[in-house]
């Protein structure tokens, strides 16, 4: 009797750190119960069996401990939780040599102190000077500081 459970809190400490690595990322509490059946069966078996037991189930709690681990680091076990996505945008060039203060232009989206624009057929991000600036409304360029365009809403200043 003894024997089966020290092999059932093996096989809950198994289960719970399976489960801790593919399905629930990061350390939490499934891991943490994990450890404990396990640190649980091990005391179990020293304390009911006997030496020798206590250290067979070290030893193949040690081996699950290092298969889960290599299984989690070389398998595909971390792939459902990984982030596989590649990045193909670029940044926006915003070239301004072609703009003057003056030029008028309409905001493309809401200019919530930093929004885009259109100039001339061309999309720049600006800042705005004066407050929100709501999408469609014409702006005006009324400042520009290295390649950062500052605009305001036409008829405020």
């Amino acid at each position: 009797m003894d024997i089966l459970v020290t092999v059932l809190l093996a096989i809950f400490a198994t289960v719970l750190l399976v489960v801790e690595v593919v399905f629930i990322p990061g350390f939490g509490f499934t891991g943490f119960a994990g450890l404990v059946a396990m640190a649980g069966s091990i005391f179990y078996a020293f304390a009911q069996i006997g030496n020798a037991a206590g250290w067979i189930t070290i030893l193949v709690m040690g081996m699950v401990c290092i298969s889960l681990f290599l299984w989690a680091l070389y398998g595909n076990s971390l792939d459902k939780v990984a982030l596989n996505k590649n990045i193909d945008s670029t940044v926006r060039d915003n070239d301004v040599s072609t703009l003057r203060v003056g030029q008028r232009g309409v905001a493309k989206t809401r200019l919530a102190l930093i929004g885009e624009a259109l100039f001339d057929g061309r999309v720049f991000e600006v800042k705005s000077e004066s407050g929100f600036i709501d999408e469609d409304d014409e702006i005006e360029i009324i400042r520009i500081s290295g390649d950062t365009l500052f605009v305001a809403k036409v008829g405020k200043k």
